[in-house]
């Protein structure tokens, strides 16, 4: 097979997670790989994009790092595996999640979280230890999402936001499933009443099929009435969709054009090709990339969207955090455009600001070019990482970060990494549950 070497990196072994010098590669059909070989499990190799000149065109993107507030954790081994942040790390944080629960009140198959536990795993006065730490090592400035588990099974849940508050946190945002939102609205103004600035609502379709094959229930009602609740009280919406090949990746044109209709609750789409975390066999991998996504986007938008639209964050390496910010388009408002488009690399690279927080950093630029921003629907699009996928050199830049229990912050996808057998770096919270 015809290889074109694009550049070098360093890649994991699935089975064994040690670090391997890998090459990244291009083959005849313009396709990307990935390509390593560890001395005891043998070669791996990967399918990392599905096209070369686009890819070459994200990575030439690529924007100085700012470094992390607080990255004195001693290094102790590779890359992965000791992590806290440790001098190795070159970007900064511009979210970090807390996870306050275990539980959860659904159990969907392809959640990389554990949600089988009687307990929340860790109490309020230990989340108040963590969030005065993250105070300390990230700075309130950064932007702070309480996950779990499902954070709204917490009674305490408005006194843990309130918490946060007092120090010094203003970007509050709760990830969640909508059960709990959606059929109480007095809790969800608990809630705003407290401090809240926005939810992140798991959102996988507009019709019950892809909740049935994702998580094994119906739950598109319980996701509606949440944002009709969100609506209600004035709280904003970013609607996460998690994409399954062959479940409901040719519905992203439907959920962002959900959004669009709803726009004046849902202010951003997060689309998330789902990774693997947990017990898989890599001759079973069959990834679906963010590049896939972005190549899907002409067709399932009507043209409405292009692949050229599509741009990276800046607040991550450019593979791992792509997207746009559509506007409504002067012909006929009830539609919309990329405000991205035509926005030249050479723009791009000036106007980037690397105090934007991550969901800013588009509108920030088109700002200072004098795009009118005032009403529009910022479009994600996250590059998990997973054995089969991760590289060291996308690891330590790393923007999205996970708050363990004994005051390490980590990169997520380092946090959820797990081998072929299902056995994770770190466990939750950096310890094992709590009585």
């Amino acid at each position: 097979m015809s290889k074109e070497l694009l550049h070098k990196v360093h890649a994991l072994c699935p089975h064994c997670l040690e670090t391997l010098p890998a090459e990244v590669y291009a083959d005849a059909e313009g396709k990307v790989w990935m390509e390593r070989s560890c001395p005891e499990h043998g070669e791996t190799v990967t399918y990392v994009w599905p096209d070369k000149e686009h890819y070459n065109w994200l990575r030439s993107m690529h924007t100085e790092p700012t470094a992390p507030k607080w990255r004195e954790y001693p290094i102790e081994g590779a890359c992965c595996k000791s992590c806290g942040l440790c001098a190795r790390h070159t970007r900064r944080g511009t979210l970090v999640e807390i996870e306050v629960t275990r539980r959860c009140n659904a159990k969907c198959p392809v959640c990389f979280m554990s949600a089988d536990f009687p307990t929340d795993g860790i109490s309020f006065e230990e989340i108040e230890g963590l969030v005065a730490t993250l105070a300390q090592k990230v700075g309130p400035e950064t932007g702070l999402q309480i996950t779990g588990g499902e954070p709204t099974v917490r009674r305490d849940l408005p006194e843990i936001v309130a918490m946060a508050r007092s120090y010094g946190f203003t970007g509050i945002e709760i990830n969640t499933n909508g059960i709990v939102i959606g059929r109480s609205e007095d809790y969800l103004m608990r809630l705003v009443e407290a401090g809240i600035t926005g939810v992140y609502l798991s959102f996988d379709g507009i019709d019950e099929a892809p909740y049935e094959s994702i998580c094994g229930r119906a739950m598109l009602e319980d996701k509606l009435a949440c944002i009709e609740n969100c609506r209600r009280v004035g709280i904003q919406v970013v609607v996460c969709m998690t994409i399954v090949k062959g479940v409901n990746d040719d519905r992203v044109g439907e959920v962002i054009d959900f959004a669009w209709k709803n726009s004046d609750v849902v202010i951003g789409v997060a689309l998330q090709p789902a990774f693997t975390s947990g017990r898989f066999e890599p001759s079973d991998y069959a990834p679906y990339t963010a590049g896939d996504t972005i190549f899907s986007l002409p067709e399932q938008t009507g043209g409405l969207i292009q692949v050229a639209d599509i741009m990276p964050l800046g607040c991550s390496d450019p593979l791992c955090d792509t997207g746009t910010f559509l506007m409504p388009n002067p012909d006929d408002p009830s539609t919309y455009i990329p405000a991205t488009r035509g926005l030249s690399r050479e723009e791009y690279l000036e106007l980037f600001d690397p105090t934007s927080p991550q969901g800013s950093v588009l509108p920030d630029i088109l700002y200072k070019k004098g795009v009118n921003l005032f009403h529009g629907v910022s479009v994600i699009i996250m590059n998990y990482m997973d054995a089969m996928s991760a590289t060291v050199e996308r690891m330590r830049e790393c923007s999205m970060t996970v708050a363990m229990k004994d005051g390490r912050v980590i990169p997520f996808c380092s946090y959820q990494m797990t081998n072929t057998a299902g056995e994770r770096i770190y466990e939750m919270w950096g310890t094992g549950p709590t009585e």
